[in-house]
């Protein structure tokens, strides 16, 4: 029997977890530049929401040293036990995060970085629509998409089986606005500004990076 994605995904980040740490410590990436600017545009102390938090770095340790209350989520257990030692303050959840149950409005921010694309696209649009409902009214939404239009791809990473799967851009921007988001900023980025080597897991991938916003007013209630 063929193992489910979310299965696959669980599995690999599982077994790298220690090749991941040391990667995305080095990793080139615009991840934190989105960070500070949902930060820079949050009240005090904000409640936050990362999926996909992997060991707890970069992004989850700069929410928590901006002094925002987080809650992260990885599917690997491995990775969040990482998190944990490094960002004890913050709240981990392990698990898939088509599972997660939140209180609606719970949050002024949600980050999720390398980690939608991992879910079967079918699955995407009850994840935004989750996210939606979990977020206060102006809330912010930084996260990263595939920019390419694949029901499934199976690969490898560093030798474990991977599944990653996505829309292309104008479907995803399509996607969130029928869910009730603002498009404050879409970019598409070449993984490394391009200038990966061939033996790098990006090599030659490009995202699509979003920035998006709750209207203070849900037109869909008018």
């Amino acid at each position: 029997m063929s193992e489910t994605p979310e299965r696959i995904v669980e599995h690999a980040y599982d077994h790298i977890a220690q090749w991941y740490l040391e990667w995305v410590e080095s990793d080139r990436s615009p991840r934190e530049r989105y960070t500070r600017k949902l930060l820079d545009s949050l009240p005090p102390s904000p409640s936050v929401l990362e999926l996909g938090c992997g060991p707890g770095v970069p992004v989850l340790s700069m929410l928590v040293d901006h002094g925002a209350r987080v809650t992260a989520n990885d599917i690997s257990a491995k990775q969040i036990e990482m998190a944990k030692a490094r960002c004890p303050r913050a709240k981990l959840v392990a698990g898939n995060m088509t599972t997660l149950v939140f209180e609606p409005e719970s949050f002024h921010g949600v980050l999720s970085f390398y980690t939608l694309f991992h879910l079967p696209r079918s699955q995407l649009k009850d994840v935004l629509m989750k996210i939606y409902g979990w977020m206060k009214p102006g809330g912010l939404f930084a996260f990263n998409l595939a920019g390419i239009d694949e029901e499934e791809i199976h690969g490898e990473m560093m030798g474990f089986g991977m599944f990653w799967s996505g829309y292309g851009l104008h479907e995803n921007c399509d996607m969130l606005e029928q869910v009730g988001f603002e498009l404050l900023e879409v970019e598409k980025v070449k993984a490394g500004d391009g200038n990966l080597n061939e033996d790098e897991p990006d090599y030659d991938s490009e995202f699509v990076w979003v920035m998006a916003r709750k209207p203070e007013v849900d037109k869909r209630k008018m």
